[in-house]
């Protein structure tokens, strides 16, 4: 039998372009109306929808889950990595006040870590145990997983077992919904910030 699971990240947040780990921002108009868009139609395939507990992703998926009639579980093992100190900040304000350390926070997550941030080694061995117990514990045949930009890129790094320093380059847009299919425990890309057929 083989599962798809489209990942959906959340669409803009309200106040600015901050780092936003565990912060729990709301979306924006724009940011609500994105989600939208993306999931417009009648027809929608999901039979199952997952969501990280945080409002820009949860609160959006308790209203596509309520519009489809589709079974919701929110899973905390698919939040955000947390920034520590650096959480809720304007990222032009960090790099003002920390440029190395930004700068080399986004060319190595692994080697670097915000202050009382969350270790990038932790964040992936979170994902990956969360990743697993989806795959393995659920009956249906294709699921939204409505997540977090840093999320959708460790489980594309998982997947395709890129290197670290490739982090940070995967486009994962506002809204942007990509497309992994596991058949015989073999996972591969089926498209990345396309759209629904």
């Amino acid at each position: 039998m083989s599962l798809t699971i489209d990942l959906l990240r959340h669409g803009e947040v309200a106040g600015g372009l901050k780092l936003r780990g565990n912060v729990d921002d709301p979306l924006s108009d724009k940011g609500w109306q994105q989600m939208r868009h993306v999931t417009r139609g009648e027809s929608l395939p999901w039979e199952q929808i997952i969501t990280s507990p945080l409002q820009r992703c949860a609160l959006f998926a308790e209203e596509l889950s309520q519009r489809t009639t589709t079974p919701l579980t929110t899973n905390s093992g698919f939040k955000e990595i947390s920034f520590g100190d650096w959480e809720g900040q304007f990222i032009s304000t960090l790099y003002e006040k920390h440029p190395q350390d930004m700068q080399d926070f986004w060319n190595n997550p692994e080697q670097i870590t915000p202050p009382n941030g969350e270790p990038y080694v932790l964040f992936e061995k979170r994902i990956k145990k969360a990743w697993q117990q989806l795959i393995e514990s659920n009956d249906a045949e294709h699921i939204l997983l409505v997540a977090h930009g840093g999320v959708i890129r460790a489980i594309f790094k998982i997947i395709l077992a890129l290197p670290i320093q490739s982090f940070f380059s995967i486009d994962v847009p506002h809204a942007g919904l990509s497309r992994i299919i596991i058949e015989e425990g073999t996972a591969r890309i089926g498209f990345i910030n396309g759209q629904l057929s």
